[in-house]
C-alpha cells in the first residue's frame, strides 16, 4: 500500500478503480471510466478527484504502475502483477466507501455501455451491483 501511495494521485485513483473491478480489467472498460470531466466517484474525496481536471492521458497513469511493476499489460488487459497488490489497492479505499463506489461503478456500465456490448460487460456488471446492494 505505500507503494501505491507514492504514486501520482491519478495513478492511485486507477489502480483503486480497478481493484475494485477485480484482478483483470479490459481497456475497454477503463475507457469508460476515463472520460475527461465526468465523475465516477460520487462522494469519494475531492483530493482523489482532482488528477482528472489535468489533461495528462489518463492511459499514462496506468503505464506508470506498469513500470512500477504493480500492474502487468497483456494485449488489452491491466492485471494486478500479484494478487496481494490487488489487496492493498483495494484496501487504500475506506471500507465505509467500498459498497458505494461498487455501486456507482455498476451504473456507470450500465449507463455508457451500448446494448450491443452490454453481454460483454455483464458479469462485471451485476458483481459491481451486487457488492454495492446496501446503497441502492
Amino acid at each position: 500500500a505505500r507503494k501505491i501511495r507514492q504514486l501520482p494521485i491519478g495513478c492511485q485513483y486507477i489502480i483503486k478503480l480497478l481493484a475494485c473491478l477485480g484482478s483483470t480489467c479490459d481497456e475497454s472498460i477503463l475507457t469508460l471510466f476515463m472520460r475527461e470531466g465526468e465523475d465516477l466517484t460520487g462522494g469519494i474525496s475531492a483530493k482523489e478527484r482532482r488528477w482528472e481536471t489535468e489533461h495528462i492521458n489518463n492511459f499514462l497513469m496506468l503505464d506508470v504502475a506498469v513500470d512500477e511493476g504493480l500492474l502487468k499489460k497483456e494485449g488489452s488487459n491491466y492485471i494486478f502483477a500479484h494478487d496481494q497488490i490487488q489487496q492493498a489497492a483495494y484496501s487504500l479505499t475506506p471500507e465505509n466507501e467500498q459498497g458505494r463506489l461498487h455501486r456507482h461503478i455498476g451504473h456507470w456500465i450500465l449507463k455508457h455501455t451500448s446494448g450491443d456490448r452490454i453481454d460483454d460487460v455483464l458479469f462485471i456488471l451485476v458483481d459491481q451491483l451486487n457488492r454495492g446492494k446496501r446503497f441502492i
